[in-house]
């Protein structure tokens, strides 16, 4: 099979997984650079977490990512200042290693489409991030008028929706239908608490209702975060209850790899979570494999890669 990961006999786990995933490509959509030195310092995280609140900049994670295949890197916004934007392009100008950033402008904006076409003039500017902690009627006439304007520039959205559970999924369903144009791309799991029980009938019936849309995307992201156990466990088995209603629904079309990198630190090393995701995606075949890791991003974010 494969390799005992770093951190599971520290959790007095005897798991094993394959190896790390054989694929021309691997894309980490899902990661957050940010630096608490910053003179302004930073809105997150807050400065009493002990393992987040330290700078976290494109050497470190080069160095750990290359090793576990990354071939490349979208970076998420961890900000809602929208000059921070301009700070993360800095931060990787004339890196290749890092192919985009998904960043933040306040949807509420009256100069939303000024804002998007400054930004979108770096080519690796692939679009916004919307957060439920900053909530968002997505009924409002502004909203929906700045999202549609994401379409037209062919860029995408992001959405965070941890801990709404199933009232989460069905804000985005709805969302999906009024703008089909959009590329939606829902983070970690759909934002749900992974505890290895089965979920609810109502959360599966949300999610077959949300993957008939075909302009929305699930990135299989930041388990370890969702995790109600933590740290979180390294036995893929834990997660497939989700997974599987996951892959039922947006099937091997529009299923995207993230790992959430900081936050992976809590629960275990880099290389632990490419091989947790790998061992599930392993099963699905090579070509499932290949559309996980790299094609389906290529696809979500307009990414120029063959």
């Amino acid at each position: 099979m494969g390799v005992l990961l770093n951190g599971d006999a520290a959790q007095g786990q005897d798991v094993k997984t394959p190896t790390l995933p054989a694929v021309k490509h691997l894309i980490d959509t899902h990661i957050h650079l940010f630096d608490p030195n910053r003179p302004d310092g930073i809105p997150w995280p807050p400065s009493d977490d002990k393992v987040l609140y330290k700078p976290h900049l494109p050497a470190e994670f080069s160095e750990l990512a290359k090793p576990a295949g990354v071939t490349g890197v979208v970076v998420v916004e961890a900000s809602d200042r929208l000059e921070d934007n301009r700070w993360v392009l800095d931060q990787v100008q004339d890196n290749p290693f890092y192919v985009a950033l998904v960043g933040n402008i306040d949807p509420y904006r009256k100069d939303f489409g000024k804002q998007l076409n400054r930004l979108a003039k770096d080519k690796r500017f692939v679009g916004i991030r919307a957060r439920n902690s900053d909530p968002i009627d997505y009924n409002d006439p502004q909203v929906l008028k700045n999202f549609s304007k994401l379409a037209k520039a062919g860029l995408s959205l992001d959405i965070l929706a941890n801990g709404k559970g199933v009232e989460g999924v069905r804000e985005v369903d709805e969302l999906a239908g009024k703008v089909p144009d959009v590329r939606i791309v829902v983070d970690h799991v759909l934002g749900y608490d992974i505890d290895g029980n089965p979920p609810s009938q109502e959360w599966l019936d949300a999610v077959a209702s949300l993957s008939r849309h075909k302009n929305v995307y699930c990135k299989v992201s930041g388990l370890y975060q969702r995790c109600t156990q933590q740290p979180a466990p390294h036995d893929p088995e834990h997660y497939r209850t989700v997974l599987d209603p996951l892959f039922e629904g947006f099937g091997a079309d529009r299923l995207i790899y993230g790992s959430n990198w900081p936050c992976t630190k809590k629960s275990g090393d880099y290389g632990s979570f490419v091989r947790l995701v790998n061992a599930y995606f392993a099963e699905k075949g090579q070509e499932a494999c290949e559309k996980y890791f790299w094609k389906n991003a290529a696809v979500a974010y307009g990414l120029p890669l063959k």
